[in-house]
């Protein structure tokens, strides 16, 4: 019987692998999205249309319509197009590789030289609804737009670092380059790979899949030298194709669950969970959390419960862990963070102070709260204030300024012009202070300024007067579950939002339904998201009136 892994088994988790092809073990039914991932998946599918707009209609193989067809007819669709030597291709089901043990499928497919068999030739492209590159100067990639997707026909893209991009990302465009060559198509040349987010307006930013850019696995390296994309994606796909292989032979050597973050959207964690201790390590701390190798480190020195590594002496243990984890910088400092918060769970403990004595916060007559929310495409909607009048008796109130709709370059910055020059006219006359709650508003806020010159100002607006209490709070204490907004607030001062699930990601999914819901619920979706932003700035007021208290 033919059997294969998809696109994400390079870097999706091992023991999902070793369950899906355990014999005799029930396929669990899928989980619930979580409510961001509609987000994400909305921002992905405006961006494959906008890349189908700038083609010319002609040249496009639109397979989409075919999804609901099955595997081996969306395939042949697929063959039939690079065949006949389609510019671009939408939507690709790549024929699977039964020797290979591959299956996969591609957002878009471009066509660059003829491939070694002398049929067109291809290269992969994944579209995603998130950003997908991280900014770092002196560095350089190359691109190509929309319109001119091949990427002989790009530039170079400054200011990004190839190297922070997803590791995941990248072997997944590996992937596809082997379901190319098996197929005959992948092009000739230089083995790239293309990625589209949401950071780069209609831009392909073209992954090298031979240079040495990636750490190697921590299974066979320290990581301390890189390797390319291939090397990397050999180990991992090559890892996870002997687990399966184990597997379907029931061979021994079950691989033990740790929970990570993709435990949230897999249907395997309700067979996962009931593997594990309920104080295993990777199931409690949850922020800034040990990776798989450290935790599968600390459980063969026998630390695998919160009460473990909270009882452990650092001293003894730290030697033997280093050997073991010889991929992460700074392994000493994260154990320590870790069995710091094992220790405060034990105690039962959420916020903890780090030194003693007032804390400094700069103080104003009139003190003003800030946030902003922003869509999936990180276009800012909303501008909240709370504005409360310290020289007088009356109450803090709440000052929006949103529009929701789907946001252009053009339209977030007219809504930001609206929201700061009201904000400057207000504290312009006297002497008043605006906070926020770590820098994200004054990131948001300077992008938005660079594209907006009505805007030029609002920069040194900020500088002069904007305060961010993250700062303070860093300084002045450690929290169990991290210094978020939502942690600190209520474990300080006690504050709670009415939401019942408050949560940046969340709103990107009100804002969503505010915006493309179904019309009876857009109002009630748009109260939502106002409630949440107000609970948020009243929130900071809160935090900062409990500080102020502490001595």
């Amino acid at each position: 019987m033919t059997w294969s892994l998809g696109v994400d088994a390079t870097h999706t988790c091992p023991v999902k692998v070793r369950h899906a092809f355990t014999s005799g073990l029930a396929t669990p039914p899928p989980r619930p999205l979580p409510s961001y991932a509609f987000s994400t998946r909305a921002a992905a599918a405006r961006l494959l249309d906008e890349f189908v707009a700038a083609q010319e209609p002609a040249s496009v193989a639109d397979l989409r319509p075919l999804s609901h067809l099955p595997a081996a007819e969306r395939e042949h669709a697929c063959s039939r197009a690079m065949t006949d030597g389609a510019r671009v291709i939408v939507g690709a089901t790549l024929p699977s590789d039964p020797a290979g043990h591959r299956h996969g499928t591609a957002d878009i497919l471009v066509r660059g030289r003829a491939a070694a068999t002398g049929r067109p030739g291809y290269r992969a492209v994944q579209v995603h609804g998130r950003r997908v590159l991280d900014a770092r100067p002196q560095s350089a990639l190359l691109t190509s737009t929309f319109a001119a997707p091949r990427p002989g026909t790009g530039h170079r893209l400054d200011g990004v670092d190839t190297r922070l991009s997803r590791v995941g990302d990248r072997l997944e465009l590996a992937h596809l380059w082997h379901l190319l060559d098996a197929a005959g198509h992948a092009s000739e040349g230089v083995r790239l790979g293309g990625l589209v987010g949401t950071d780069r307006q209609g831009v392909i930013a073209w992954m090298p899949l031979d240079e040495p850019c990636v750490p190697d696995s921590p299974r066979v390296s320290d990581g301390s030298e890189a390797v390319s994309v291939m090397v990397r994606y050999a180990e991992e796909f090559g890892f996870r194709l002997r687990t399966a292989r184990a597997a379907r032979v029931d061979a021994p050597g079950q691989i033990a669950p740790i929970r990570t973050i993709e435990c949230d959207r897999c249907q395997w964690w309700p067979v996962c969970r009931r593997m594990l201790d309920g104080d295993d390590l990777s199931l409690r701390i949850a922020k800034w959390p040990l990776d798989v190798h450290e935790i599968s480190a600390l459980r063969s020195l026998g630390v695998t419960t919160v009460a473990d590594l909270a009882a452990a002496d650092l001293t003894t243990l730290l030697p033997r862990y280093q050997a073991l984890v010889a991929h992460r910088a700074g392994v000493d400092e994260r154990l320590g963070a870790a069995a710091r918060r094992a220790r405060m769970m034990v105690g039962g403990i959420e916020l903890e102070r780090t030194r003693p004595g007032p804390i400094p916060l700069p103080s104003a007559p009139v003190e003003i709260d800030l946030d902003i929310e922003a869509s999936a495409d990180s276009r800012v909607y909303l501008w909240g204030f709370l504005v409360h009048d310290r020289r007088t008796d009356s109450e803090p109130y709440y000052r929006s300024f949103a529009r929701f709709a789907d946001l252009t370059e053009e339209t977030e910055g007219e809504l930001a012009l609206a929201a700061l020059t009201w904000l400057r006219d207000l504290v312009l006359a006297t002497d008043a202070r605006v906070y926020h709650y770590s820098d994200y508003e004054l990131v948001r806020l300077a992008a938005i300024a660079a594209a907006t010159p009505r805007l030029a100002w609002a920069p040194a607006f900020a500088a002069e007067r904007f305060v961010d209490l993250f700062a303070s709070v860093r300084e002045h204490f450690f929290g169990v579950h991290g210094l978020g907004l939502k942690n600190v607030a209520h474990s300080g001062p006690g504050f709670r939002w009415r939401d019942p699930e408050p949560g940046g990601l969340n709103s990107q999914s009100w804002f969503r339904a505010a915006v493309h819901g179904p019309a009876t619920g857009r109002e009630a979706a748009r109260r939502r998201v106002l409630a949440y932003n107000e609970d948020d700035v009243r929130a900071t007021w809160h935090l900062r009136r409990w500080l102020r208290d502490l001595s």
